[in-house]
C-alpha cells in the first residue's frame, strides 16, 4: 500500500531523479536554501510513493521539476480576462464553449530554479513570462469525462513558468506550439502540492516577479475555465494519457 503524501519534491538521489516529502511546512511557501525531505520510492501518478525511512538534506537549487513519467505538456492558452486584455484580444471573439488548448513537448520541462536559459537568435525578438498554477493527472487514461469526474483525477499542483517569445517578424509566422517547445525551457516546481492542501478547485494567488519586482498578480478563481473545466474539455474526443502535465493559463 502507498503512503499518503502532500509535499513533494524531486531531486537527484544517488545520481537517480527521487522524490521527497518536505520534513518541515514553511510559510508561503517559500524554501529555504537546504531543507530535509523524507526519501521515497515510486512516484505519485501511479499512487506507488514509498518512504523508504532515509531522510536527507537537499539543496534548493539543486531541484529538479517535481514531475515525472509525463508524456506530454498541454498548454491552456488566455484563461484569464486581464491576461486578454493584455494581449489586446477581445473577449467576445474567444466567446467559445472550450478552452485554448495547445501543447508542448515534455523536453521542455526544466527545474524550477535553473539559472542560466538558453535563448535562441529566434527567440530575441521579445521574451516573456507568465507564471502559471500547473497541474497533473493521474494514472488513468481519461476520455470524455465530466466536469465533475474530471477534480477526481488531478494528483497535484505546483506552478510554473510558461516562458514565450512573442510574435515578431520571425515568431509571427509561426505557432504557439513552435515558440514554446524548445528544450529544457520551462520550468516547474519546486513543489507537487495534493488537492487535500489547497482544494479541487484551488483559489490561489499567483504572482510573477522580475527582480524583485510583481509583474503579474492575479487569483485562480478569476480563471476563465477552471481546472475541471480545462480536463474535461481536453478528453472529448482525445484520450489523456495517465500523467499528462497542464499549464492553466
Amino acid at each position: 500500500m502507498a503512503d499518503s503524501w502532500t509535499h513533494l519534491v524531486r531531486f537527484y538521489h544517488n545520481g537517480i531523479p527521487t522524490f521527497g516529502h518536505l520534513v518541515d511546512s514553511y510559510d508561503g511557501g517559500d524554501l529555504p536554501d537546504t531543507f530535509k525531505v523524507k526519501v521515497a520510492t515510486g512516484d505519485p501518478v501511479n499512487a506507488t510513493i514509498k518512504y523508504t525511512g532515509e531522510t536527507v538534506e537537499v539543496v534548493k537549487v539543486d531541484l529538479l521539476a517535481p514531475l515525472a513519467n509525463v508524456p506530454i505538456v498541454i498548454n491552456v492558452g488566455l484563461n484569464y480576462s486581464d491576461h486578454i486584455e493584455e494581449s489586446q484580444f477581445h473577449l467576445p471573439d474567444l466567446a467559445a464553449p472550450i478552452p485554448y488548448i495547445f501543447y508542448r513537448p515534455t523536453e521542455s520541462l526544466a527545474a524550477p530554479f535553473k539559472e542560466n536559459h538558453r535563448v535562441y537568435k529566434v527567440q530575441q525578438e521579445c521574451l516573456d513570462y507568465e507564471g502559471e498554477m500547473v497541474f497533473q493527472t493521474d494514472r488513468f487514461p481519461l476520455r470524455d469525462i465530466s466536469v465533475e469526474e474530471a477534480s477526481k483525477h488531478i494528483i497535484g499542483f505546483t506552478v510554473g513558468n510558461d516562458f514565450s517569445p512573442r510574435p515578431g517578424k520571425v515568431l509571427g509566422k509561426m505557432n504557439f506550439i513552435y515558440s514554446k517547445a524548445f528544450d529544457d525551457w520551462t520550468p516547474a516546481g519546486p513543489v507537487l502540492v495534493h488537492p487535500s492542501v489547497v482544494g479541487d478547485l484551488p483559489h490561489l494567488d499567483l504572482k510573477t516577479t522580475v527582480n524583485g519586482k510583481v509583474k503579474q498578480s492575479s487569483n485562480t478563481k478569476n480563471m476563465i475555465f477552471n481546472v475541471a473545466e480545462i480536463l474535461s474539455n481536453m478528453s472529448v474526443g482525445h484520450t489523456v494519457a495517465p500523467g499528462t502535465v497542464v499549464f492553466s493559463g
